[in-house]
């Protein structure tokens, strides 16, 4: 038995409806601008809870239209340093100085003493990232601080979709939340994102940055100096069917995460993470004891047949190659711990018992034999 890493699934009714709207965009030539992308946007406003949602091509642009919106463009912009290259990029594309930020190890998020750490007059912006789904419990010591000092807070809420702390969705936090609807995410349409806010204003201006600048698809006359950011018709097709049914795809997440932390827990040499609220489930996150080396585990469990999902992220943004030079030098204790100890197990709502717990029992077995003994 053999358990992958991924694995996504269109059942024959999803299926039948995507291809049959897409026959129809088809036979209409509208690929673009139309009442797909329209009715995504509308289905998942209301979803998440807020007046306005944008689709966008991705993202990355997500966030980077957002902040071109804003007008970040000579500011600072704070990044946890445990988080994808794409939060940094986005920033950095729309013009900001992006400075990097520690975050707790366990919950994998920023402490209002990690932003206090960085804060400078020039900061325009905080992004906080719900990695692996999970909102951190300091969101409202984070709103407040942000509020305070006059500073726009945006969520990197790529992990988030259904993740839920108290009565508000993950994006709902902030000035603006930004949505990934990548192959691999909980709703996936291959590429694409969303940004969703209840600023009029912030809105208007994200539309015609998505759109090079212009109100209307098909009318050229350019006020913004903008991109192409656009969602296309078949991507929307997709995300519309899937937003159907994501409530349904995060409860069995949430069962399979359930069931992995409760046979999981106290085992020596792993701590599982929990979330504390209900979830969107995208990833399983566990910390490996310092001494335990993770490419011998995971090489262990792969040969046991259970490929591990790769982790949240397994190197900080100080770093990366790219930012070497820049950032390199910075030393960030929690991110780089999280980053270097976490390992992700399979999660997908087409995980049976059976193979779960070949993962668990793989785990325990393999664990036990890298750790050596106590």
């Amino acid at each position: 038995m053999i358990v992958p890493a991924q694995e996504i699934v269109f059942d024959v009714e999803d299926r039948n409806l995507i291809l049959a709207e897409i026959g129809r965009l088809l036979d209409e030539g509208r690929l673009s601008a139309g009442r797909n992308v329209d009715r995504f946007e509308q289905a998942f406003a209301q979803y998440v809870g807020v007046q306005h949602a944008v689709a966008v091509s991705s993202g990355t642009m997500a966030l980077e239209l957002i902040m071109l919106a804003m007008g970040v463009r000579g500011r600072t912009v704070i990044v946890p340093a445990n988080t994808n290259f794409a939060t940094f990029v986005a920033a950095s594309r729309a013009g900001a100085r992006v400075v990097l930020c520690d975050v707790d190890e366990v919950t994998l998020s920023p402490r209002v003493s990690d932003l206090t750490a960085v804060v400078t007059p020039e900061t325009a912006v905080v992004i906080v990232v719900h990695m692996g789904g999970f909102i951190s419990g300091e969101m409202p010591a984070i709103i407040d601080w942000c509020r305070e000092r006059g500073i726009a807070l945006i969520e990197d809420a790529a992990h988030a979709h259904g993740s839920v702390r108290g009565d508000r969705h993950a994006g709902t936090f902030g000035l603006a939340g930004a949505f990934s609807f990548f192959a691999t995410k909980v709703l996936a349409t291959g590429e694409g994102g969303m940004v969703v806010t209840n600023d009029a204003s912030l809105a208007a201006e994200v539309r015609l940055y998505r759109n090079l600048g212009k109100a209307s698809a098909w009318v050229s006359n350019h006020t913004r100096m903008g991109t192409n950011g656009r969602m296309s018709e078949l991507a929307a097709v997709v995300g519309w069917q899937q937003l159907a049914r994501l409530d349904e795809k995060v409860a069995a997440r949430r069962q399979i995460a359930d069931l992995y932390s409760e046979a999981l827990v106290g085992v020596p040499g792993l701590l599982m993470l929990r979330p504390g609220h209900p979830y969107s489930g995208y990833k399983v996150v566990g910390q490996l004891a310092p001494d335990v080396d993770r490419s011998a585990f995971k090489a262990s469990v792969a040969d046991a047949g259970v490929q591990l999902a790769g982790e949240v992220y397994s190197e900080p943004l100080h770093h990366q190659p790219v930012l070497g030079e820049a950032y390199g030098h910075l030393t960030f204790p929690g991110a780089e711990a999280s980053c270097a100890r976490q390992i992700c197990l399979p999660i997908y709502p087409t995980l049976d018992r059976e193979r779960l717990d070949l993962v668990v029992r793989s785990v325990i077995e393999r664990l036990a034999a890298v750790a050596g003994p106590a």
